[in-house]
């Protein structure tokens, strides 16, 4: 596969002084949104390609297939297998130039295999992009990053398209007949946009998109955490239930768009470094993206050094919509003292560490978690 440059190092170029906003070029979402499938395309290209794995190209390929129709066009499926590595995306582009028509708009199905599949296809085509996420699970959709992994499902680099999805549409019947689970793993990941962008620009550190932070980043971040923390349990129950009704449309919403424009416009840091010592775990590495970035949001409030009733409250909030708030909880199993040294130093090779009020050694994250374990049996039902 060619190595396509990563972009960013040209967007660096803007410097933390400059306020720079980035964002998707239009957002849909409701109930039958995947309809717009073919009007959406029509105004992109004339051979789209549908990647996705094998189970969401059953649910949504039909669908798209007679939107589609409806507007003279047809559609190639690529099928996604395992994690996205390099090779596999070589076989997708490979099959999708085999029969001598180039797709020139790719459309991302699925959860974030499928979807950062997609966006990897996307790039090595030089095509435009469609991003038709099947859950909320995590703030993928909306961004320009993607991450490949290696045959072991470790991560090998977090990638970037030249430019950010040109649609993402989001089928709210669809997205609330998916596992619970992973709409519990959305509000893991979304819930620490706030917090990880304040970090950033009290470090003033850049966006990822190499720029200062604009007032509409913070308040886009803080519109994001009220609605989790207002329409949270609702949603969950609306979703349990296969409903769509308006507490889980603003649930989704603040998972899906507001998380990702957070996140790019404004920053990473301690939650988001968590996961680069909790993939080196067998079991913590089998959590969902977002337990591990709920976890780790729990972990910089410790290094914060929060009080005593703040934890209370956030463990109690993390426990009640179903996000582990200890280590124990995350893994299903009391961990060894060596787990939390592993997990310590697998930290420290993030790129977001400095973007922290102070500088961070392992030994304050090992410290960090023992203590969090701590509280959260302090705070045990």
């Amino acid at each position: 596969m060619t190595q396509t440059p990563n972009p960013m190092p040209a967007e660096m170029a803007c410097a933390p002084h400059v306020r720079t906003f980035g964002a998707l070029h239009r957002y849909y979402q409701g109930p039958g949104a995947i309809a717009l499938a073919g009007p959406v395309a029509t105004g992109l290209g004339r051979e789209p390609l549908l990647v996705a794995d094998a189970l969401v190209a059953r649910l949504i390929r039909p669908s798209i297939e007679e939107s589609l129709r409806l507007h003279g066009l047809g559609l190639a499926w690529g099928e996604v297998t395992g994690d996205v590595t390099r090779p596999m995306i070589e076989r997708l582009v490979a099959a999708a130039l085999a029969n001598g028509r180039r797709p020139d708009v790719v459309l991302a199905a699925g959860g974030g295999k499928g979807v950062d599949s997609g966006k990897a296809v996307a790039r090595e085509l030089g095509a435009r992009l469609i991003v038709l996420p099947t859950s909320a699970s995590n703030d993928g959709p909306c961004s320009k990053a993607f991450v490949f992994y290696d045959e072991c499902h470790r991560m090998l680099s977090v990638e970037h398209l030249c430019r950010s999805p040109d649609a993402v549409i989001v089928d709210t019947q669809i997205v609330a007949k998916a596992p619970p689970a992973l709409l519990v793993s959305g509000i893991g990941d979304a819930l620490c946009k706030l917090y990880e962008g304040r970090q950033v620009r009290m470090a003033g550190g850049a966006n990822l998109f190499g720029g200062g932070h604009t007032v509409a980043s913070e308040q886009i971040a803080l519109a994001c955490e009220r609605v989790i923390r207002q329409d949270a349990a609702a949603g969950l129950a609306a979703a349990a239930g296969g409903n769509t009704d308006a507490s889980f449309e603003r649930l989704v919403e603040s998972l899906v768009l507001l998380s990702g424009l957070a996140f790019e416009n404004s920053g990473l840091s301690i939650a988001h470094s968590m996961t680069r010592g909790l993939t080196r775990l067998r079991h913590s590495a089998a959590a969902l993206h977002g337990q591990q970035v709920g976890y780790g949001l729990l972990v910089q409030f410790v290094l914060e050094r929060r009080s005593h009733s703040f934890m209370e409250e956030q463990i109690r909030f993390h426990r009640s919509v179903g996000l582990a708030a200890s280590l124990r909880e995350l893994c299903g199993q009391a961990p060894d003292h060596s787990d939390f040294t592993a997990i310590a130093e697998g930290v420290m090779t993030s790129p977001h560490l400095s973007h922290f009020e102070r500088p961070l050694t392992a030994a304050d994250f090992e410290a960090a978690m023992l203590h969090l374990e701590e509280l959260s049996h302090h705070f045990d039902d």
